[in-house]
């Protein structure tokens, strides 16, 4: 994403309950952590408070993770400073970098295997 625009196969996911949005994420090149080769990464996992406790950032990152094999990668990332959430979804935490905020974040790897 450049200059607030998706390019090529980056995109948005919206989860929606009774026509209200209830979630989203991002999959794009890059994320808020400068000069690292990792991409594509899943980001701006967000889910609304009326909603949660339903799965649906599980839901929607499978989704993405699924779209993003499609595609044939093979790997996929994501940052965050949360502890012991992605890691239940598969995500292995590899590095951890200053963002471009000067914030201290983790960054997570996931193997993206959908020939079941």
């Amino acid at each position: 994403m450049e200059n607030c625009h998706f390019t090529e196969w980056e995109r948005v996911f919206v989860a929606t309950q009774q026509d209200e949005i209830a979630g989203y994420c991002t999959v794009s090149k890059k994320d808020c952590i400068p000069n690292v080769a990792y991409s594509p990464y899943i980001s701006f996992v967000f889910v609304g408070e009326n909603h949660r406790g339903r799965r649906l950032s599980e839901r929607m990152i499978d989704c993405a993770c699924r779209y993003l094999g499609g595609l044939g990668f093979e790997t996929v990332y994501l940052v965050s400073g949360e502890k012991g959430l992605y890691e239940k979804y598969g995500f292995v935490r590899i590095d951890e970098r200053k963002s471009f905020e000067g914030h201290r974040e983790q960054i997570f790897q996931k193997t993206l295997d959908w020939t079941e």
